[in-house]
């Protein structure tokens, strides 16, 4: 796990990091705040930069992702067309594959295990405009953590909602919405998304044995 140290809101005025350190607890936060954009803009630039390099500028794509993410585990792979937030936010662990046209409104901490895997166009959406109409054309946000453990399998155009940890191995639906938290070793279904039954012995297809079969006969 690669872990980037430098520190992404020392330039900002004492008003800005208020601001931020709001955002980032989870408390309303002015998202409208210039220095919250200029800080959106700084993530847009990477995410850019990144989207437009070739499949075989690997070294390039590491760097991006360790200049972009809070933290990134080792053999990750995004497609293009990534986008997020303001990046500073998003841990992902080892083995994680993100595929096309996902996007992360990260405003407040998003957490992804190793072994997540992410179909193409899901949302992580950890922020919520005001329901007030007065607060909302004004600014006001709120955001709330997401957290993916490990081995879990987001399937395509899904969508999750602040405030949800998805526990370790489960499976959600193509076109669910997770409002609310899902546990472990699960399949997940549905918009709001509901436990549809565990994931159990009877899943497995013997693919493993079948591998490593073949591989002991080489």
């Amino acid at each position: 796990m690669t872990v980037n140290t430098y520190d992404v809101t020392a330039d900002l005025t004492p008003e800005g990091l208020a601001e931020w350190q709001r955002m980032v607890a989870g408390e309303v936060y002015e998202d409208s705040h210039p220095e919250i954009e200029r800080k959106r803009v700084e993530a847009k630039k990477l995410f850019r930069a990144y989207n437009q390099l070739d499949y075989d500028q690997e070294t390039e794509r590491r760097a991006i992702m360790e200049q972009l993410f809070a933290a990134v585990g080792e053999d990750v792979f995004i497609e293009p067309n990534f986008r997020c937030e303001m990046g500073r936010n998003i841990t992902i662990g080892s083995h994680a594959y993100i595929n096309f046209d996902c996007v992360m409104l990260d405003n407040a901490p998003i957490t992804l295990g190793d072994y997540v895997w992410i179909a193409p166009m899901v949302g992580l959406f950890a922020t919520n405009h005001a329901l007030d109409f007065e607060e909302r054309k004004n600014g006001a946000c709120q955001a709330k953590p997401i957290v993916i453990e490990d081995g879990v399998w987001l399937g395509g155009h899904v969508t999750v909602l602040g405030g949800v940890t998805i526990g370790r191995g489960s499976v959600i639906g193509a076109g669910s919405v997770v409002t609310k938290d899902i546990p472990a070793g699960v399949i997940a279904v549905g918009n709001p998304a509901r436990v549809l039954r565990p994931i159990t012995e009877s899943d497995k297809t013997g693919f493993c044995e079948r591998i490593a079969a073949r591989n002991a006969a080489r």
